[in-house]
């Protein structure tokens, strides 16, 4: 088996830098608005507008079923559009208003009964899936297709990730440095009007940034003009996609590494609060632990394009799994922030492993797929990639709501007990090990490395020679 992947003898136009960066500006928008969600809404709704837990894990469930219908209809519709404008950048169009304005109104509750905040809740969590799936799955859906050889993948790819890695310091700098005390352990009247500060910057953010991804980095390239023709019904695209096996085994894997990465920004505030002792005065040092790991990230970018020059994605793949699991285990037993600051930087070389490989994965899917069956299905692909990975937040939150339950923290109260504390420490350390060794013995089965990505490559630039000379 060969050891590095190697780029096949096929030409395709590349983009110019301009346009590689303006694609990857829609970073930033995915991550502000989906990680500023991520982020702060459990503690939001838990410890300021104080729904109980099993509440808000209703909730989620039952925002799930919504994703379990969204997602996937909204990749094959969108496999099969057909405008001037091409298949994906219509549906991006029809987002940049409504997902801006719904990235404040998460943040604006009724505050009266129980029951009415609940139902906001609900409500607000369906329209902001629906507007965020619509972006961001076809945002994501111009990767594979804009960017072909393997080699520009990853570059842009780097470029993509820096530009995430920088929004969620500002995901998680913005609210520690506005919202004097996230966890609501004092009280104060004003800390739901913080919370809209913060969500008005964020609505902001989210649609500068949609519009400059939609008029200067979103291209559809002319060999796949004529693909929504022979897109699959939506009956046969679940089902070729289901029956992927390389898919099945890398949702499986990316679902347990979506699910330790959700735990760590919903719980850290609570972590920090309440294990580590950081007071409201200090709340800055939730941003700054979350910082450190994202910035490490960055760092390890050119350790990880070393090993996979050397290994190729797969075996890099399973590498990062390990050296994430390690990391995390630590949150057993620290107690102080030195500690918290070495782990988190650990923590942060797994994250920036993750964030490099995933779309290209993704991709060496899709390219087999159309092998295959002769047709580019990003939509539907990302579509069930999409709505795999809404349940890391159901899967999260059940976890949380099972381990307070049993520790005797099912409604908010300021000063939990020692089985709390014990309880945030397993949610923080043993659980994401054991969920990421689920994780790995996945990817162990991902098929689509070595010789026969080799030959994928070869039989790709035929294919694509093929079908840019059909009109």
């Amino acid at each position: 088996m060969e050891k590095k992947e190697l780029e096949s003898s096929d030409s395709y136009e590349s983009y110019d830098l301009k346009t590689r960066f303006a694609f990857s500006v829609g970073e930033i928008t995915d991550t502000v608005a989906y990680q500023g969600f991520q982020v702060i809404v459990f503690v939001f709704y838990f410890s300021v507008v104080k729904l109980p837990v099993i509440w808000i894990s209703i909730g989620f469930i039952v925002w799930s079923v919504w994703n379990a219908i969204n997602d996937p209809i909204i990749g094959v519709l969108s496999d099969k559009t057909n405008t001037r404008w091409g298949r994906r950048i219509p549906w991006m169009m029809a987002t940049a208003v409504p997902l801006s304005l719904i990235c404040f109104f998460l943040w604006t509750p009724p505050m009266t009964t129980n029951q009415m905040n609940f139902i906001y809740f609900v409500v607000v969590l369906f329209l902001f899936d629906t507007f965020f799936t619509m972006y961001s799955l076809n945002h994501v859906s111009l990767f594979p297709e804009m960017f072909i050889k393997e080699d520009e993948r990853a570059e842009v790819n780097v470029m993509r990730m820096i530009i995430a890695i920088v929004a969620l310091i500002m995901v998680f700098l913005i609210p520690s440095i506005l919202i004097e005390d996230m966890a609501n352990q004092h009280g104060y009247d004003y800390t739901i009007t913080q919370y809209h500060t913060v969500g008005l910057i964020f609505a902001i953010i989210v649609g500068v940034t949609i519009f400059t991804t939609i008029k200067w980095g979103s291209k559809e390239r002319v060999e796949f003009a004529k693909d929504f023709k022979s897109a699959p019904s939506f009956r046969k695209s679940i089902k070729f996609t289901f029956t992927n096996k390389a898919f099945v085994f890398f949702i499986i894997a990316w679902l347990c590494m979506a699910t330790v990465q959700s735990i760590l920004p919903m719980l850290i505030p609570l972590y920090a609060t309440y294990v580590l002792e950081v007071t409201a005065e200090n709340s800055i040092m939730i941003g700054l632990l979350l910082l450190t790991a994202f910035l490490v990230g960055i760092i390890s970018l050119p350790l990880w394009m070393k090993i996979r020059k050397i290994w190729g994605l797969w075996k890099m793949s399973l590498i990062d799994f390990v050296v994430f699991a390690f990391a995390l285990t630590f949150f057993l037993w620290i107690d102080d922030l030195l500690m918290a600051f070495i782990t988190m930087a650990l923590g942060g070389i797994g994250i920036g492993g993750s964030m490099y490989i995933q779309d290209q994965l993704l991709a060496q899917i899709i390219d087999d797929d159309e092998l295959n069956h002769g047709t580019r299905r990003e939509g539907g692909f990302y579509g069930i990639w999409a709505f795999v990975m809404r349940f890391s937040g159901v899967i999260v939150i059940l976890l949380i709501g099972i381990v307070f339950s049993g520790t005797g923290w099912g409604e908010f109260t300021p000063k939990p007990g020692a089985e709390v504390i014990w309880g945030l420490r397993i949610l923080m350390g043993l659980v994401p090990a054991v969920v990421l060794a689920i994780g790995f013995l996945a990817l162990c089965f991902y098929p689509i490395h070595g010789k026969k990505l080799e030959e994928n490559l070869i039989k790709r630039a035929n294919l694509h020679s093929e079908k840019s000379t059909v009109k």
